[in-house]
Formats: C-alpha cells, structure tokens, sequence
C-alpha cells in the first residue's frame, strides 16, 4: 500500500502542476498562477490521505483531481495571497459596526492632522448581526439605514491592520522591550510571532465565576521581540477568544497594547493574557520587512562563528528563517528521513513502521507542586534512506496505539528539535517530536480500502511475485481456499482443526468451546489482548475500555508492544500455561501461489463481531467458518520474513 500510495501522490502533484501552469497561460495574471502551480508533497500526501478516507470506495482519479483543485485554489488563496484576497460570494458589503469601548482611543487617534481609523483595515470574527437587514435593498437610500445595512454589535475579537506606512506609529507606540519587564503593568510590545497553535486546551477545572471568563479553553500564540537573546513570551487566549488564533500566521508581527500579565510558570517565563484594556495590531510579514520593522536576528547572521562549528555537513533542504528554523511547509519536493536536520518545523514523512514502544510517560516539572504526567510514544519509522525514532506526545500519540509492525503511515506537522548535548558520548543529537500542539497527525495508509476498492488506484501483485522480490508491503486479490485452526502448543503452533477436517482427536471442545480458543477481551485503545488491568503498551488503566476482538497471532500479539524482557518472559509463560489459546490461520489463493497466514480482517470475512461469534453454537461457527471457504477478496497483506507463502 506505500508503494501505490507513494505512485498516486507523485501522479497528482504532476497532474496539478501542469492543470495549473496551463491555467497561467489563459489567466492575465500569469505570474500568480505560475507561484500556485508550485504545490508542495506534503500538501498533496496529506490532502490524498484525508480524501481517500473520507470516499472508501466510488473514487476515481479524475474525481479526486477535481477535488484537490479546488482545494489547492483556496489553500493557494489563503497560505500566499493572505486574507485580503478572501472574498466571499455575495461581494463586499457595506456593514455598520459598534466598537468596543475599549478601542475608542484608537478611533480617536490622530497624527499630523490624519486620523489612523481613516481606511483603516481591520479583521474580526463577527458575531451574530444586531438586525435582520433586506439584502436586496442595501442601495435604496429611500429606506431607513437599520433596514437594509448589516448592524454588527461590539466585540473584543477585532485586530486593527497595519502596514508599510505605519512604522513612524509603531517606533513610537511599541517602545518595550521583554527583557525589560518590571512589576508595572502597562506594556507595549512589538513581537514577532514564531509558532501558533493548532490545539485547544481543555482545561478540566474551568473558572466558574458569572462575572469572569470561564477559561475552560486555550490556545497559546508562541512571541519573541526583535532583541537576538529574547526567550520566547506566551500570549493566551481563552474560550470565544481563541477564534483569533486562525487569523495569526507564523512571522507575521504584532502591536501588544497593555496585555495582562500572568503569573510565571515552571516552562514559561512570562505568559500574557487578552485583557479587557489590550488592544492587539498585527502586520504581515511583508510589510513588516518593506517597512524594516522585521526581527533581525544577529546570531543567525554568523554562520561562520565558532558557536555554529557544530552544524551538520549536509546542506539544508531549505533557507532558515531568522530564528534558524526551516519551514518545511512550502516544499515542493518529498522529505526523507535523511533529509532531516535540527529545527525543522512543519515536516511531512511516509515510511514503514518498524518500531512501537510502550507508553514511556514523562514528568514534566512543576514549581511549587507535583509534577504533571505527560504521555510519550515512540515510533521507529524507516524508508528508502534511513531508519528513525519519532516521539509523539499526548494526544498526538493516541492514535498511534492501533498501528502495528509493517503498516505505512504518513506523519503530518512533526518538528525536529534543537540540538543538545548528549550524556552518553558527549556528541550533539536531535529528536523528531510530533504533538497536537503543532497539528501532528498520523495517517494510517495500509488501512485506505479507497486504494483497493477504486480500480483507479488498485495495483494487484501476484504472490508469486510478492515472494520472488520480497515485497514486504502489497494488495492481492485471491480466493480463500481454505482455514485452519492452530493453538499454542510448541513455537509454531499447532494445527488442530482445518475446513478439511472440521472433528478431530486431537482437541477437546468440552472444556473450551471455538469462541473461547479464537476470541479475547482486548482494551478497546489498542486491540491488543489484555492481560490485567492495566495496559503497559498504552501506559493507562483499562477500566470499561474493554471490547471483544479475535485473537491474533502470538507474534502479532507480542511484538506490537515492544515489551521489555521481563515482560516478554511472562508473556512466554502465559502461552505455555494457557496452550488451549489458539488463533484462526486462511489460506488464500490466487492461482500463482498459495499464502498461508493469519489475515488481521476476520471480522470483516465473517461479517460478525466476535463478540457475535462468541455467542453462536460450535456447529454454527463451524458452518460460518465453512462458508468463506471459495469467496473471492481483494485485501492488502503485510509479509515478514517468517511468513509462509508457498509457490504452486
């Protein structure tokens, strides 16, 4: 499934880049549609993935051009022309607005006889209109103004425009500096801003006060100033507020006019709050830097500086900003993992999993208080360059529980980190992080029925064929000719039941019925057997999270969680105490070679649940199991060295 996943990506991103190239040449605006014919891998890997989920089946490739078209126009629209370009379908539209008080001053506001509200752009999140105007009757002056024009109420969510002309107003309006932070409690910062999250914080314990914002949600916009040594300030925002985070780019700048100032926490020096006297500007960053008012950063300026003698010898897939980061969300071209460097931000990667490690659970510390209790996931991921380990934190990490070895995923917003010292061999190392914070999610390709069941994007591989070039990773289509019933007995199970011989001597049903021997409780998180109350592969007690799943194999079973040696010890000796646990094993054929393996989709074949099947009769499992014998399937399979695939 990596294979055609990774062929359909390349054909789209060709197919749009020249759809779009030929657009420039009927568009009078030629040089526009030649930058929007530049269209990232990632963009496009993502936005397949996202598609290819939402339409399982009834896709074909020229549908799914057409979506991605239009997608990219707005994407195009939004990422590189910005929101003034934005227009609706109803056109611009004259609307009557209520200030807050709390922008009066600015409104005011007046400089050599001009007055700065004069055409005056501003960006809003506008709440429900104060009256119900006729559309149709905006023009007719005969009717009165409340009639037939928009009145929209006050509201906090407003950010006053700058650009270009309007540096002599920030020199002087934004004179402070976060070095200088003092007890006082009016500020004026000019800020850059470096990252924006993506994520809202729940906040378990809101604030429940009438008179008060609740607080229950958060989003922290990531700030520094444009000294070379500044740390980097938080600015939260809270509840309705947090709707502001969409219109904040990363490097844009923003005017912070008297923001309030929290309390320190142990991870943030200082974290600034939307107060009801603040008062927030923001600049693109172009005009930021045609108006010289852009962050510039000494340090990055002094590649030649002994304090970068570290930096790694292969060369950067991309310029760094001036904070010495690399977005990688423009680039056009696949990222490998051995293109990976430190402070990367934005980065896409498809690749194998190789790799899942327990729940390595993280303290992270806290002044004056027990330490919060941060999940962490690790991911070994390879591809055709490289082979590495990827931690996912929290939430980001949750999906990864349902992964297992040899399925390809693709990562979406993973960072890489700054360089650090390490312990061991005193060398300098990075980590490849990925967190909802920075919008990271996981793609599970090998789980896209879309690639089989569209013949647009199939790619049969006969076993034969899988077998002689060991392809670790394909689609087949087949027949199932055949089940057999295997338990626990010996390294490779034993064989005690088949199609062929549906009564044998050699086990005893009395004791444990068919259900009981192929059918487990799993925790409904991962679907892995369990074994207790607590699940160690997810780091967390299973409670009620508990579900019927069919048993895999033994290997499936034990080698998805990477368990230390301890516990793969008493793993080993449940399977030899508890020999009557067994699992169903299919053969399928597709006239070329036999494969014999234990394929993960039974519930699927079967069309029942296990929990369904646990509740049968023997004899009426028996007849089900029967029953799939001669049923022709299209699947994807996942081949190990070990797996027997036997040649006609």
């Amino acid at each position: 499934m990596g294979i055609p996943f990774e062929n359909l990506v390349r054909d789209v991103q060709s197919k749009l880049h020249l759809l779009f190239l030929e657009k420039a040449d009927n568009n009078p605006g030629r040089l526009t549609m030649v930058e929007a014919a530049k269209i990232p891998w990632s963009w496009v890997a993502v936005n397949v993935a996202k598609v290819l989920s939402e339409y399982p089946t009834g896709l074909t490739d020229t549908v799914l051009l057409s979506i991605l078209e239009l997608m990219w126009e707005k994407t195009f629209i939004q990422r590189f022309k910005g929101f003034d370009k934005i227009t609706d379908e109803a056109n611009n539209r004259e609307l009557d607005i209520y200030m807050h008080p709390k922008f009066s001053d600015w409104i005011a506001y007046s400089n050599e006889n001009c007055e700065f509200f004069a055409n005056r752009k501003i960006r809003i999140i506008c709440p429900p209109k104060a009256n119900a105007p006729i559309l149709n009757k905006q023009k007719d002056i005969q009717m009165a103004r409340r009639y037939r024009v928009a009145l929209i109420p006050p509201t906090e969510l407003l950010l006053i425009m700058l650009d270009r002309n309007d540096r002599a107003f920030v020199l002087r309006e934004f004179p402070d500096r976060i070095r200088d932070i003092s007890a006082r409690s009016n500020y004026r910062f000019w800020l850059k801003i470096i990252h924006v999250e993506v994520f809202v914080h729940i906040t378990p314990t809101p604030n429940l006060n009438p008179t008060e914002e609740s607080k229950s949600q958060r989003t922290d916009i990531f700030l520094v100033d444009m000294s070379s040594d500044c740390v980097p300030v938080v600015l939260s925002l809270y509840d309705k507020q947090t709707k502001l985070a969409s219109i904040f780019r990363r490097n844009d700048y923003i005017g912070l006019h008297q923001p309030a100032l929290k309390q320190s926490t142990g991870s943030q020096e200082f974290v600034f709050e939307y107060a009801s006297d603040t008062a927030i500007f923001l600049m693109p960053e172009k005009e930021a830097q045609e108006a010289s008012l852009a962050k510039v950063n000494l340090t990055t300026l002094a590649s030649q500086d002994d304090a970068f003698s570290y930096t790694d010898p292969k060369k950067d897939i991309a310029e760094r900003d001036e904070e010495g980061f690399i977005d990688c969300s423009n680039y056009t071209q696949r990222i490998y993992l051995q293109d990976l460097v430190h402070r990367m931000l934005n980065v896409t990667l498809l690749g194998k999993v190789v790799g899942l490690a327990d729940n390595n659970s993280f303290i992270k510390p806290k002044d004056g208080g027990t330490g919060q209790k941060m999940d962490r996931y690790a991911i070994r991921l390879t591809d055709s360059t490289d082979t590495m380990d990827i931690t996912l934190w929290e939430e980001a990490g949750h999906d990864s529980r349902r992964l297992r070895v040899g399925q390809y995923i693709l990562l979406d917003h993973l960072v890489t980190s700054d360089k650090h010292q390490s312990k061991a061999n005193n060398k300098m190392i990075w980590y490849v992080n990925g967190s909802v914070v920075c919008g990271t999610k996981i793609y599970n390709i090998s789980t896209l029925s879309c690639l089989i069941t569209s013949t647009s994007f199939r790619s049969i591989i006969p076993l034969w064929h899988a077998k002689e070039n060991k392809v670790d990773h394909f689609q087949a289509e087949g027949m199932i000719v055949g089940w057999e019933l295997f338990l626990n007995s010996g390294q490779k199970g034993q064989s005690v039941l088949s199609n062929t011989c549906s009564e044998s001597s050699k086990i005893d049903f009395l004791d444990y019925s068919l259900s009981d021997r192929i059918t487990t409780s799993a925790h409904s998180r991962c679907l892995l057997p369990r074994n207790g109350n607590d699940c160690e592969f997810c780091g967390c007690q299973i409670g009620n999270e508990v579900t019927h799943i069919f048993r895999p194999k033994p290997e499936v079973a034990d080698a998805a969680p990477n368990s230390s040696s301890s516990s793969s010890s008493t793993n080993s000796s449940n399977v030899h105490q508890r020999g009557w646990e067994g699992w169903l094993q299919w053969n399928l054929d597709d006239g070329t070679s036999e494969l014999s393996d234990s394929i993960s989709l039974l519930q699927t074949i079967l069309n029942v649940t296990a929990s369904h099947f646990k509740s049968m009769s023997h004899q009426s499992q028996i007849q089900l199991l029967n029953s799939v014998v001669g049923t022709q399937i299209l699947c994807s399979l996942s081949i190990g060295a070990n797996d027997p695939v036997r040649t006609n």
